[in-house]
């Protein structure tokens, strides 16, 4: 009974303890299983590129830091050069990041492998001329790589930029093979196929020629294939206006090659230039016969020398754009001159407008050229001419200066009676081209005016706009305005009556002051004829 206790309390002890040992192995084996897949997280798997790169070394996943070396077959070359694996350091709050490939660029920095890496057509690098030196300075050039050539001091590249191109090319199987293809950028900016080597070679030197020859650009070396226009002064011709500093052959028993000059023949093809290029004075406009109207430019010139004034270009335009309210119509008048003597002369013209006659051989030597202004003519009539009624101030539009330029304007005033016409006065005033309107001095009631307004050019005086106005009168300094015919009539009227009315209350005057005396001639003879009666009448009682 004894012996049973103990065992009991032997395995009520051992029991637990067995359960903490079990836990605890269980646990290291979750932990071992946990640090194994962490492990496995932070490997890179191999990228699923372009399958024909080849990776050094080979594997299905690499270890963190572990560079990788990218490969491809001949002709090829790959976007990038090394990879590396790399996991980047976590944030706080965000779960562990996991593994991501670095690649190595062109530059050799290094940059997230987001994009496609695949095996891109790639150039040798070219075995040209060794002072060449080439920027960027590589073995192998992807296809379509812009490259930059330099040379020594003193000398240049034939072709200052070159890139990798390659061409589908048949063999005797048939089969299609890719091969190397340089081109090379010329003076023109235009890619061409460099079939021969690029070589560095002496610069063209300023050439002494004459003088007055202007170079165009104007420096003291020019590079390979650059071009250069020539220019004489106006009057002048020269046999060649353009030439391009080229390479020439090699000289027999020379493996160099020189830089020259060529010039631009009538053809357009390029040739050596042999002689010394000098202007030469062919073209003259005859003195005095330069005629410019107000309508036409004509002149009369002569060429010394026909073989340099054959296809002659005469134009006559207009030297610039026109603006409102002066609309120039355009001209373009060109003429071919022939000989070594005539007349140019321009269409029809506007009055006071810049034109350009320029007399030129193509494609670009110019003989004669000027820009002349047609001569003015009397302007066109003022517009909008009216009265203010209110304050008896005349007022017009001012005109623009399209045929000529405006100096001023003229004023005339013919003044008049209002009921008969009878000629009064006249009046002229002239005022600066800045003003648009002018008060005359009061008039007299019951004159009639005339008023015309005209603009003046250097031609002279143009059409006339003109304005008829009955005299106005003033009451306390405010003008009531030209009197309406109405209220003429109504003064002619009742000047009429009271004129009237003073020849008959004077008639009537008249008749009774001849009235007055004869009643007294009748008034005294009755007076007397009665005291005559009585005294007959008493000399007969006294009688009797």
């Amino acid at each position: 009974m004894a012996l049973r206790g103990l065992v009991l309390a032997f395995l009520l002890v051992l029991l637990p303890q067995l359960g903490k040992q079990r836990e605890s192995s269980g646990a290291g084996a979750v932990s071992g299983k946990t640090e194994e897949g962490k492990r496995e997280e932070e490997k890179c798997t191999k990228p699923l590129w372009d399958p024909r790169i080849r990776f050094v070394p080979d594997q299905e996943s690499y270890n963190l830091n572990r560079t990788v070396t990218l490969a491809c077959p001949d002709g090829y070359r790959p976007s990038a050069t090394e990879i590396t694996c790399v996991k980047p350091s976590p944030r706080q709050g965000l779960p562990a990041p996991q593994s991501i490939w670095l690649m190595k660029n062109s530059t050799g920095s290094r940059q997230l492998a987001a994009e496609y890496v695949r095996c891109v057509e790639t150039c040798q690098r070219p075995h040209w001329d060794p002072r060449l030196r080439l920027a960027p300075d590589q073995e192998k050039y992807r296809k379509n790589e812009e490259v930059t050539l330099s040379c020594p001091e003193g000398l240049q590249p034939s072709y200052p930029h070159v890139r990798c191109s390659r061409e589908e090319q048949t063999i005797n199987r048939g089969k299609p093979v890719n091969r190397e293809l340089w081109l090379g950028r010329d003076s023109s900016d235009t890619w061409t196929h460099i079939r021969a080597s690029v070589e560095c070679v002496g610069k063209c030197q300023k050439p002494q020629w004459d003088p007055r020859i202007r170079f165009v650009p104007d420096k003291a070396s020019y590079n390979l294939n650059e071009t250069v226009i020539l220019t004489c002064p106006v009057g002048y011709w020269l046999s060649h206006t353009e030439v391009s500093c080229m390479k020439q052959n090699p000289r027999q028993g020379s493996t160099a090659s020189q830089s020259i000059w060529h010039e631009k023949n009538g053809r357009g093809r390029w040739q050596p230039v042999e002689r010394n290029m000098i202007c030469v004075d062919v073209f003259q406009v005859v003195a005095g016969t330069l005629e410019v109207s107000s309508t036409s430019i004509k002149l009369n010139w002569t060429c010394s020398l026909p073989d340099a004034c054959q296809n002659m270009q005469a134009v006559c335009q207009l030297a610039g754009p026109s603006s409102p309210p002066c609309k120039a119509e355009k001209v373009m008048e060109q003429e071919i001159l022939h000989g070594q003597k005539g007349t140019f002369a321009c269409p029809p013209l506007q009055p006071f407008t810049v034109y350009s006659v320029t007399i030129s051989v193509p494609p670009s030597t110019i003989l004669f050229t000027q820009h002349l202004r047609t001569k003015a003519m009397v302007p066109q009539k003022p517009e909008q001419l009216q009265l203010d009624a209110r304050t008896g101030t005349l007022r017009w539009k001012a005109l623009p200066s399209c045929r000529g330029e405006i100096i001023g304007y003229q004023l005339n005033f013919t003044a008049r009676r209002a009921h008969d016409g009878t000629f009064l006065n006249f009046q002229q005033v002239t005022v600066n081209h800045s003003v648009t309107q002018y008060t005359p001095p009061p008039q007299s009631p019951g004159s009639k005016y005339t008023v015309t307004v005209q603009g003046l050019t250097a031609a002279g005086a143009g059409d006339a706009s003109s304005l008829e106005f009955q005299a106005y009168i003033s009451v306390s300094g405010q003008f009531l305005g030209s009197w309406p015919w109405t209220a003429v009539t109504v003064v002619v009227v009742l000047s009429v009556m009271v004129i009237l009315s003073a020849v008959i209350v004077w008639f009537v005057l008249s008749r009774r002051r001849k009235a007055v005396p004869i009643k007294a001639e009748e008034d005294h003879y009755i007076g007397r004829a009665p005291a005559q009666s009585c005294s007959h009448m008493k000399t007969q009682t006294s009688t009797v």
